[in-house]
């Protein structure tokens, strides 16, 4: 079967490096394409590595946009009423040692739970070294909350964790700091599934978690088989969703191994490869 002949009828889209520029902005080409979309009955959801509040809802005021799947598909939202209506969590006791460990590393941790995201008090000063675009810094100046001990929140208040997310400060000797020890020590746990996404980060999930488990869930609950979705995304984060869907889409700005196992590659995020993409297969192919 030619996929691209299958009637697309579920659009995901990936965020950082995918429907946002380089400036962290949706263009107005990308938000008329979505338009389009949906004018052609396309259900258009976010499939993203960021929680549910790090979602550029104020960008997308002029599509509706009725799902979305956050923090690496840990959690599957309504954004009708926020709720949430699938999530697979991280253990408690498996995380507590992995965070004390991370701790001692000089990373900047963002801890995801309920839609919201968490930063120890104690990685705040770290956001400065950090080799990132100024709109993901400002992002993480602005939307982190907080907590002075935050294994003992944990503890406390039986946090469900969707996802980690580590940032790595830049090294005086060149590249980051702890980055490959950090990589080394999570790479073989097997309670953990861990991906590069993007900006030299490293993010980790419960094992068997991914963009592809929330949007498959997401498509059965619409009814809409898998042949007939298509996504589009660009990091290590997005390969498995780009691989399970119907049309896999890379961007051209993806990396290498990304645009080897997608079914095609778009124009890069600062040429509106999105809005390319969507004219090409949905506008005028339904």
């Amino acid at each position: 079967m030619d996929n691209r002949q299958e009637k697309i009828r579920l659009l995901a889209l990936d965020l950082d490096g995918t429907l946002f520029n380089t400036e962290g902005k949706v263009t107005p080409a990308s938000v008329q394409a979505i338009c389009r979309a949906q004018e052609k009955g396309v259900h258009v959801v976010l499939a993203s590595g960021r929680d549910y509040d790090g979602m550029p809802w104020e960008q997308l005021t002029e599509v509706p946009i009725e799902y979305a799947v956050t923090t690496n598909g840990s959690a599957v939202y309504s954004t009708k009423d926020r709720a949430c209506l699938c999530e697979e969590c991280l253990d408690q006791e498996k995380i507590i040692p992995i965070l004390e460990y991370l701790l001692e590393k000089e990373v900047y941790i963002s801890i995801f739970f309920d839609g919201v995201n968490y930063t120890p008090i104690s990685c705040f000063p770290y956001v400065e070294n950090l080799d990132i675009p100024e709109y993901v810094r400002e992002a993480l100046r602005e939307n982190r909350n907080g907590i002075e001990d935050l294994v003992e929140y944990i503890k406390k208040e039986n946090v469900r964790i969707q996802k980690v997310t580590l940032n790595f400060q830049k090294s005086l000797a060149g590249g980051y700091l702890n980055r490959e020890e950090v990589r080394e020590y999570l790479k073989n746990d097997p309670n953990i599934q861990l991906v590069d996404g993007g900006f030299a980060n490293l993010e980790f999930t419960k094992a068997g978690v991914s963009k592809a488990l929330g949007l498959t869930f997401l498509a059965e609950r619409l009814q809409i088989p898998m042949e007939q979705v298509m996504a589009i995304g660009d990091s290590e984060n997005d390969i498995e969703m780009i691989e399970t869907v119907g049309l896999g889409i890379a961007m051209g700005n993806a990396l290498e191994h990304v645009k080897e196992i997608a079914d095609d590659v778009t124009e890069t995020n600062e040429k509106d490869g999105v809005a390319y993409a969507i004219e090409k297969y949905i506008v005028q192919n339904q």
